[in-house]
């Protein structure tokens, strides 16, 4: 048991580092995001082919699949682009407030009761992100960009889950991976016309963060996560990649230097997603523990 939640942890590691590539490579958001999916989706396919465990999930299967890959990709983008306007820090603070975004919207997808608690605390990261916003002029546009990231991760995160149940996991991914790729390449003639140019001139470091980027933090990620869920609960997951920011800020500020980059309001601002980040996992393990009694 004790190695699973190493796994865990180092899934949740791995997860953290995942934000790094916005600094680590030099190309934009659009192409770190197109090339991690397009490695880390041939790599899972190939992995679950190989062990005959990759199954055809009927076209409603196969495109809910892919609408939720297109989304993941968007997410990214996004995710990325914030990373490249600011740093990373403000990247993975921004996307924390996905919390506030779930809670409005998924009481109207699954149609369950509205909790006005998990509203005000979701508020509380809203207005940490509000005081770095207010008092660090400098990433406005990268927090603006980071808190539209945080919508679609959410919009993902909910979508994912009523898809979840319904289908085999092993191949849902896959079907993510593949929708992400080719909603990529679709947006190419988008993105020719934005730039005027493709802009794919890559260093061999370049080359490597972005196999790092598909193979290890995209494929190995997701089947790393895969195999923690078959030996533990996805409640003692979802709580333990509450860390996930923690571990980025932690690394950005050892590879890079990041502490130097930000100021008081920056402390402040976390300390209030901090807090609503433990007041919302008090109040989900009051509610795992009532629901075993």
């Amino acid at each position: 048991m004790l190695s699973v939640f190493l796994k865990l942890h180092l899934s949740v590691l791995i997860a953290g580092f995942t934000g790094l590539f916005g600094r680590l490579v030099s190309l934009d958001a659009f192409w770190i995001v197109f090339f991690r999916m397009l490695i880390g989706g041939a790599f899972v396919l190939a992995y679950f082919i190989l062990l005959r465990k990759f199954k055809w999930l009927g076209l409603k299967g196969g495109i809910n699949g892919m609408i939720a890959g297109a989304i993941l990709s968007c997410h990214l983008i996004l995710f990325y682009l914030a990373i490249k306007l600011s740093n990373v820090s403000i990247g993975v603070v921004c996307v924390s407030t996905i919390g506030f975004f779930v809670a409005l919207i998924e009481p109207f997808v699954v149609r369950s009761k509205f909790s006005y608690t998990d509203v005000i605390y979701s508020l509380l990261a809203i207005l940490g992100v509000l005081i770095i916003f207010g008092f660090d002029s400098r990433y406005r546009l990268g927090i603006s960009v980071g808190i539209v990231c945080a919508l679609f991760s959410a919009v993902y995160s909910i979508y994912s889950k009523r898809i979840t149940n319904l289908y085999d996991n092993n191949s849902l991914i896959c079907w993510q991976l593949i929708g992400g790729s080719l909603f990529m390449a679709i947006l190419l003639p988008l993105y020719y016309l934005i730039e005027g140019q493709w802009s794919l001139y890559f260093s061999f470091s370049d080359a490597f963060y972005l196999l790092l980027a598909g193979v290890i933090c995209t494929a190995g990620l997701y089947l790393l996560q895969l195999h923690v869920l078959q030996k533990l609960s996805a409640f003692t997951v979802m709580l333990t990649y509450n860390l996930e920011p923690v571990y980025s800020i932690i690394l950005a500020m050892i590879l890079f230097n990041e502490a130097s980059e930000l100021n008081d309001s920056f402390y402040v601002g976390i300390l209030f997603i901090i807090f609503s980040v433990g007041l919302k996992t008090t109040k989900s393990i009051h509610k795992q523990n009532k629901a075993t009694l």
